[in-house]
C-alpha cells in the first residue's frame, strides 16, 4: 500500500491511541468512519446494518488497539474486523430469517389445516411457540436468535463451554422442528 499523508496521520493517531489519548481515537474514528461505512454498505446493502457493523468495528478497535504491533497495519486490521462484523450480521440475519420462515410455515399449515380452531390460534405469537421448551433451552434460543448474541458471547454470559451452547441450540432447534412437524400432522402439543 502506498503511503500518503493520511496513512502517516493514521499511524500517528494509532500510536497516540495506544498511549491512551482518547482524542486520538476520536480523530481516528472521524477519518475512518466514512470509508468503513461505504465499504460496509456495499457488503451488506443496508444502511442501518452498515452502521451497526461500523459501530461494532469501532467497539472492537477501541478495546484492542493497544495490541497492534505495527501501526502501518491499521488499515488492513480494521478492514478485517469490519469484514468479520459484516459476516456476523449476515449470519445473524440468516438465522433470524430461518426461524421466522419456520414459524410462518407453522402458522400457514396450522391455519390451513384447522378452520374451526382459527379463533383460538389466531393470537399465537412466536414466544408461545417457544413456551414448550425447557427454560435453559428457551434462554439460549432467545439470546441467540432473538437478541443476536453469538454462541461465544452466550458462553461467556452463562459461563458454559461454547460446545455446550452449540449442542443445546441444536437440541432446541430439533424440538421446535418436531413441534412444527407434529402440528402439521394435527398433533398439537
Amino acid at each position: 500500500m502506498k503511503r500518503n499523508s493520511e496513512h502517516i496521520l493514521t499511524e500517528w493517531l494509532v500510536v497516540n491511541c495506544q498511549l491512551g489519548n482518547a482524542n486520538a481515537l476520536e480523530q481516528l474514528m472521524k477519518i475512518w468512519y466514512p470509508k468503513l461505512l461505504r465499504y460496509a454498505y456495499r457488503q451488506l446493502g443496508d444502511q442501518q446494518k452498515a452502521q451497526d457493523a461500523v459501530q461494532n468495528t469501532f467497539e472492537v478497535v477501541s478495546k484492542t488497539i493497544r495490541k497492534i504491533q505495527d501501526p502501518s497495519c491499521f488499515a488492513k486490521w480494521i478492514y478485517q474486523i469490519l469484514q468479520n462484523k459484516g459476516v456476523d450480521i449476515i449470519r445473524q440475519k440468516q438465522r433470524q430469517d430461518r426461524l421466522c420462515d419456520e414459524y410462518v410455515q407453522f402458522q400457514a399449515l396450522h391455519f390451513a389445516g384447522s378452520s374451526n380452531c382459527v379463533g383460538e390460534s389466531e393470537k399465537m405469537e412466536f414466544d408461545q411457540m417457544l413456551d414448550g421448551l425447557p427454560p435453559q433451552l428457551y434462554q439460549l434460543v432467545h439470546l441467540h436468535y432473538l437478541e443476536g448474541f453469538s454462541m461465544l458471547e452466550i458462553s461467556e454470559m452463562l459461563t458454559l463451554p461454547a460446545g455446550t451452547i452449540k449442542s443445546r441450540l441444536h437440541q432446541a432447534r430439533k424440538l421446535i422442528q418436531n413441534k412444527l412437524h407434529n402440528s402439521e400432522s394435527g398433533e398439537i402439543r
